[in-house]
């Protein structure tokens, strides 16, 4: 994010600024999923925050990190390193969202429609099923590039339109040149 968008930002949102780097870092295994030094907003944090002196027995979930472009678009973004799955996926989208228009910072679902998009980035090293060698990993990438299509796994596809305006699921190679590099651009360009 820019200092300009930053500077609009609510301040629990500017008090949990870091890098994609950073959000992005599997603390387990000591891994990032990508070295990015763009600013985001680091949504792990915002939970612990928004339920402190609520009396819940338990925190929402979140999403890793939250990304404003220079146009006014937001980017969820959830790191997975390892295994996955879908139900911990949509309870983080959810419990994200809810956070949102509970805190005001969004107004409607109808607001969230147009204008926010998720990004599921998962280690393709680790969890590629469909990648079993890399002789069909080849035929499988070069399918998927002729098709000219994004594989949407787990489902998310089916919360574009409903949820958000646009989903991805990207490798790490992907959302480097998919996401990374055009948001670089955008930043050096403003």
């Amino acid at each position: 994010m820019t200092d300009k968008v930053i500077k609009e930002l609510p301040d629990i949102f500017i008090d949990n600024i870091c890098t994609m780097k950073k959000a992005s870092t599997d603390s387990t295994n000591k891994e990032t999923m990508t070295e990015s030094l763009i600013k985001v907003i680091n949504f792990d944090k915002i939970p612990n925050i928004y339920a402190k002196g609520r009396g819940w027995k338990a925190v929402p979930k979140s999403n890793d990190a939250l990304y404003k472009d220079i146009n006014g678009k937001w980017y969820f973004i959830e790191f997975k390193n390892g295994s996955f799955k879908q139900n911990d996926m949509y309870r983080k989208i959810y419990d994200s969202l809810i956070m949102l228009i509970d805190m005001k910072i969004i107004n409607t679902f109808e607001d969230i429609r147009n204008n926010f998009c998720y990004i599921f980035v998962y280690n393709d090293e680790k969890n590629n099923k469909a990648q079993k060698t890399e002789s069909l990993g080849k035929i499988y990438a070069s399918i998927q590039k002729n098709a000219q299509q994004e594989a949407k796994i787990m489902g998310i596809g089916n919360l574009e339109g409903y949820l958000f305006k646009e989903t991805h699921t990207y490798s790490k190679e992907q959302f480097e040149n998919k996401f990374i590099h055009l948001m670089e651009n955008q930043e050096t360009c403003s």
